[in-house]
């Protein structure tokens, strides 16, 4: 069997449904995928129209991978310089492909190849796609276009500079080629529509080639014109286009009409007129495709090329205007309803597009001089005035009012259907994409630009509003006009801040319009209880805000119209979430509130539904924790069910987890349930595991669950310090969650160090000495941070833990202020193991290095903590018997005094005392030392969290709360004196400041003569 049958079987076994014979061929292929001429003979294959599609399709696919995988001359079982030419020699042959989806593949296959070789390497390449082009052939023609496409897409997504102006030089040398293209095209078209017997395969195939060409165009104009002025081809085709986009409308209408002739007599058994039918239907669609792409080059171009745009504003004006809301509505419009959605949309963005502030773009772009950017703002702005005068936005703001903003079937279909789909908000750039959302951004552009005269027609309308008497049994047209201006005066809520009198109105008319009833009126319910929700945050009276959460209690009721609950579930967040929100106003509403949105929660069946409503239950939960104790037994109990239900909804268990997290925070303590308890520590397991792979979108959440979790724990068990198997692989992964990882190593210390450290700190501390060499300045400090708090928390543990970071040589002072309260802290608590370490650097100046640096950067200290911590230690040199010591003395004494200064508070009758001593009367201050410390992170932390009651207990015994300064220093100094007597004492004391002796005499008693003038006392 010859090498290309054997590939063909099997191809044939990899198309096969058997998973007996598909199996052993697919590792046959793998197997021969990096042996020299597999790709050619798979090419070969797939040349070969006499050969099955199905195995040829499959072929062209082993190809393209190959491609991607070996095509590169560095990747590993590279294919051969022979093997290629001779396949790109064989590809260059196959513009006469039959079967459009190997045709497809093909045309990728030589876009995808021509990546990796320059133009100028493949030189046969675009001279075989002209050939292919002016073929008389039409599928050789059809082919070749596509081609040329792929080959264009592929040269303009390049984008390092040479590759970029090698695709702008060939954008200049065939750009008239392909405009030609797209001008011949597009008349053949209209010819064959204008010809009677013209076949309608015909017409069809040179629709096509005009789209083809079309695209061609806008890659070369978008990415490879970069001074559009400079190309006259490309200024014809912007001054064509809108002729062209009439003639098209016009065209699209001839070919409906023929479609409906041609559907309405055909005979019901004649196959031939229903192909004909069926190639008819898909020229609509693709006519109307092709009007849409013309329409979407026109925004991109006015995107890209402002300036050169700007001359064309007012041409755009007058025609998106005409076919949107004028006279050539006709042509997109029947029976008064939009049957070209998509072109109507283009329209509403290019107008959007113009008025919106994008011409700042001008002042960035290298080509245009600030006169001439001066200049197409003019052209602009003056285009704009006049065309958008009052009688103008008059007639806009009724069409959008009465047009565009009403209901439609289509929106009541979705309503009926799909409730929840209906009322689930896209957000981003989905206002491109939907007719509605087009029209609502256009009113919302035109507020902003043309506040006066929009807001006098609003006014209008709210006024025949409000003049509307609702009944049960009113008028559909009454609601949904109604719906529309009550939608209108929202959106524009902000504009109207000063304008309209909503408390009035909301108390007047639109509570009472709340109660009706009728299924009908679930319009008005709906929309009402949304403008409620759109207003609040704009002005809206404290004291009617118990009337707007009883009616969205009303509305959450399981018998009111799913997306009626839906919407007041989030205008319910949106009243809450308010700078003036008053907790206490709505304790009586809390409870039923949190009951209608469970039975919401589980009555919802889509995954964004439910991830809506928890957010909403958990924000409620988080707003109202402060004010009072809430019973969510029934939600904590459901959690574990839904966490089962999403197991393909990462976003919605990111919701189920932030929402126990709240609930935690709200109980203050940790639900007692133990299957709630298993299946919190399952959570912090899954979304913590680097190797499960729905971490990834569960770990920020995770973690802040995690941290709660430690938080709020009384104890220590064995599952909450299991979990600690995933913190250094987490530490050692990035530095992005380094902080909050650290955060919970605190946490795990404050909870339970005796039990935690032995298992874990040795090698948390060692990946973290090993990041210190690999981390910028801040990375440093965070984990520095994370040391001092170890010393802080456990000092004879931690000493002997961080023994290799004591010496650390920095010139970042942020760093250096770090590592002296680490020396600062092990000096304090064991000078014997800090001069081992010492010693063991072998640097013979270690201790004067360190101490000139501590001398010098001391006074950068800032926060007082940490000044009497340094102070201290400072003040435990004194009696070491070393000359380092005693010739820095002077230094040493001067920044002690200092720090005294700065922590001596007068207290009664002239009598200082230190003020970070923390004893009775001051020990309610506790909550911003233990926030300065980064123990807690808000000095609003509530008292009742297990967590602040540990790290108090913390801090009640930190020496720099227990240790009084002037009395530590007095004792030093005593000892001192005795240690190297009197004589030598003096000459030490004189060798500092008089000044600083004096002020240093207020404090304690200094033991020596002094200068005339200097009183020797302590205060």
């Amino acid at each position: 069997m010859s090498a290309e049958s054997a590939v063909y079987e099997a191809l044939q076994y990899a198309c096969s449904q058997d998973t007996q014979m598909l199996k052993p061929a697919e590792q046959k292929l793998a197997e021969w995928e990096v042996q020299p001429g597999f790709h050619l003979t798979l090419v070969k294959i797939f040349s070969n129209q006499s050969l099955d599609a199905g195995v040829r399709w499959m072929a062209s696919l082993y190809f393209k991978n190959g491609v991607l995988k070996y095509w590169r001359a560095s990747a590993q079982n590279a294919i051969l310089r022979e093997e290629k030419l001779e396949i790109k020699k064989l590809l260059l042959m196959k513009f006469d492909e039959p079967v459009q989806q190997i045709a497809v593949q093909i045309a990728v296959l030589i876009g995808n190849i021509n990546r990796h070789e320059c133009l100028n390497d493949w030189k046969e390449l675009i001279p075989t796609i002209v050939k292919a082009v002016q073929s008389d052939d039409m599928l050789v023609q059809h082919r070749g276009l596509m081609v040329m496409l792929h080959v264009v897409k592929v040269l303009c997504s390049k984008r390092i500079p040479r590759d970029r102006q090698q695709f702008q030089s060939f954008a200049l040398t065939w750009y008239d080629f392909v405009l030609n293209l797209w001008e011949g095209f597009t008349q053949l078209f209209f010819t064959n529509i204008c010809e009677q017997n013209c076949a309608i395969e015909v017409c069809a195939s040179n629709l096509e080639k005009a789209i083809f060409s079309l695209r061609i165009l806008k890659k070369l104009t978008i990415y490879g014109i970069t001074d559009p002025l400079k190309s006259e081809g490309c200024m014809m085709l912007i001054r064509v286009m809108f002729q062209r986009l009439k003639d098209l409308l016009e065209c699209r209408m001839r070919v409906k009409r023929m479609l409906r002739e041609a559907e309405s007599n055909a005979a019901p058994s004649s196959t031939v007129s229903n192909e004909a039918i069926e190639i008819m239907r898909k020229l609509s669609v693709n006519l109307e495709k092709f009007i849409v792409k013309h329409m979407k080059f026109l925004n991109l171009f006015y995107e890209t090329h402002p300036d050169v745009f700007s001359s064309f504003v007012a041409v755009s004006f007058e025609f998106c205007f005409n076919y949107v809301f004028h006279e050539g509505t006709n042509l997109i419009f029947e029976d008064n309803v939009i049957t070209f959605p998509n072109f109507a949309i283009q329209c509403l963005c290019l107008l959007k597009g113009i008025l919106s502030p994008n011409t700042l773009k001008l002042d960035v772009l290298p080509r245009v001089s600030n006169y001439l950017a001066g200049e197409a703002k003019e052209r602009v702005n003056s285009a704009k005035v006049d065309f958008f005068t009052p009688e103008r936005l008059s007639y806009i703001f009724e069409k959008l009012i009465m047009h565009y903003f009403l209901l439609t079937p289509d929106e009541f279909e979705q309503w009926d259907t799909d409730p929840e789909g209906y009322t689930s908000d896209e957000g981003g750039d989905s206002w491109k994409y939907n007719l509605r959302s087009s029209a609502e951004a256009f009113y919302m552009i035109l507020f902003q630009k043309f506040s006066p005269t929009m807001i006098e027609e609003l006014r209008k309308y709210i006024t025949k509003s409000q003049s509307i008497t609702l009944t049960e049994n009113s008028d559909m047209n009454d609601l949904l006009i109604k719906d529309s201006i009550y939608n209108a005066t929202g959106l524009a809520a902000f504009t109207l801040f000063d304008e309209i009198n909503f408390d009035e109105w909301f108390s007047r008319q639109l509570l009472e319009e709340l109660k009706f009833k009728s299924h009908n009126f679930r319009i008005i319910r709906k929309r009402i209880i949304w403008l409620v929700g759109q207003w609040t945050g704009v002005r809206f009276s404290k004291a009617l805000r118990p009337q707007v959460y009883q009616a969205c209690l009303e509305l959450l009721q399981p018998s009111e119209d799913l997306a009626v609950r839906l919407t007041a579930s989030k205008s319910l967040r949106s009243i809450m979430d308010d700078f003036e929100f008053v907790a206490e106003q709505f304790v009586e509403y809390l409870e039923p509130a949190v009951a209608l949105l469970f039975g919401l929660l589980k009555e919802a069946v889509e995954c964004e539904t439910k991830m809506t409503v928890l957010y909403v239950m958990s924000f409620i939960i988080e707003k109202m924790s402060m004010s009072m104790r809430i019973d969510v037994q029934s939600l904590v109990q459901y959690l574990p069910l839904l966490w089962e239900e999403s197991r393909e909804h990462n976003m919605l268990r990111c919701a189920i987890i932030s929402t126990l997290l709240q609930i935690i925070k709200a109980l203050y303590e940790i639900p007692s349930s133990e299957p709630i308890v298993a299946f919190i520590y399952q959570i912090i397991e899954m979304s913590t595991n680097v190797n499960d792979p729905s971490h990834v979108y569960l770990l920020e959440e995770g973690l802040e669950l995690w941290v709660v979790v430690v938080h709020y724990s009384r104890t220590m068990n064995q599952e909450l310090l299991n979990l600690c198997e995933n913190l250094v692989p987490l530490i050692q992964q990035s530095s992005s969650n380094m902080n909050i990882c650290l955060a919970i190593v605190q946490a795990y210390v404050f909870l339970g160090a005796e039990v935690f450290l032995p298992r874990y700190g040795q090698e948390i501390v060692k990946t973290c000495q090993y990041l210190l060499t690999d981390l910028r300045a801040d990375g440093v400090v965070l984990i520095n941070r994370f040391f001092l708090t170890l010393l802080q928390a456990v000092p004879k543990f931690a000493i002997e833990l961080l023994r290799p970071s004591y010496y650390q040589q920095t010139n970042f002072p942020q760093v250096l202020q770090i590592y002296l309260q680490i020396i600062s802290r092990v000096l304090v608590n064991d000078q014997v193991t800090f001069s081992v370490v010492l010693a063991e650097t072998g640097a013979q100046d270690a201790l004067e290095k360190i101490l000139t640096a501590w001398l010098e950067n001391m006074r950068r200290v800032t926060a007082i903590e940490e000044r009497k911590l340094l102070a201290l230690a400072l003040s435990s040199l004194l009696t070491v018997s070393n000359d380092v010591i005693y010739k820095n003395f002077a230094g040493i004494i001067t920044n002690v005094t200092e720090a005294l200064n700065d922590i001596m508070d007068v207290f009664s009758q002239d009598t200082k005392v230190d003020s970070l001593v923390i004893d009775d009367e001051n020990v309610d201050n506790v909550g911003v030392t233990l926030f300065s410390y980064g123990f807690i992170d808000s000095d609003m932390v509530q008292e009742e969290t297990p967590h602040f009651s540990r790290c108090r207990a913390f801090c009640l015994r930190d020496p720099t709360h227990v240790i009084v300064l002037k009395d530590y220093l007095q004792n030093q100094l005593v000892v001192l004196k005795t240690t190297i007597g009197a004589e030598q004492y003096q000459s030490l004391m004189t060798s500092v400041d008089l000044q600083t002796l004096k002020e240093l005499s207020s404090f304690v008693a200094l033991g020596i003569d002094l200068p005339t003038g200097i009183d020797d006392g302590a205060a």
